[in-house]
């Protein structure tokens, strides 16, 4: 029988209170030494797409097929999301960067879409953004308040997939990468 009691390094005793956590900066300069795809969640209405840059997206379950991304309380593409029950993913291929930077910025006047080649899918009828390396269209199953974002459940209704030989764009530390990233002397490698 396991016990349900933390294991802890020799000498620790383990916490009775909540801690203090950690700030804010430490936080995110720690998170960003995860490696992450880049993705743009879409939607849309009847007066044009909106969309948003997002990295904290995931598979969650197989049967169903279901995935979940975050979003900032307050984000006009999340509040959109909520009120039209489903959303578009688009997985961004290595040269997409520019893409991301777009839809990462404050949308002005639809701006976001200006210059930016998609085509409504055929199931959702959200964007599906030209040269995507794959591509999911989600209904809204659960949205789930957390801290300052909320966690969007999705379930898969469509997918496609491109072109096979595009590598992904990934983010890490702070900037754009291309496909897989290492960090020098990880896991004791030099």
């Amino acid at each position: 029988m396991r016990s349900s009691q933390p294991r802890l390094a020799p000498g620790r005793e383990p916490r009775t209170t909540p801690t203090a956590g950690v700030d804010p900066a430490t936080f995110t300069r720690a998170l960003g030494h995860f490696v992450t795809g880049l993705t743009i969640v879409t939607a849309v209405t009847p007066g044009g797409p909106v969309g948003m840059t997002c990295q904290a997206f995931c598979s969650v379950s197989l049967e169903p097929p279901l995935v979940l991304f975050c979003a900032r309380n307050g984000s006009a593409t999340g509040r959109v999301i909520r009120e039209v029950g489903a959303y578009g993913v688009n997985l961004l291929g290595e040269d997409q960067r520019w893409i991301a930077e777009r839809m990462a910025a404050v949308d002005v006047d639809g701006r976001r879409f200006k210059g930016v080649d998609w085509r409504p899918s055929d199931v959702t009828g959200c964007p599906v953004l030209a040269g995507a390396i794959a591509h999911l269209d989600c209904e809204v199953r659960d949205v789930h308040l957390a801290g300052d974002h909320s966690v969007y459940v999705g379930r898969v209704i469509g997918a496609e997939v491109g072109d096979a030989d595009v590598r992904p764009l990934t983010y890490y530390r702070g900037t754009y990468g291309r496909g897989a990233v290492r960090a020098p002397g990880a896991f004791g490698e030099g």
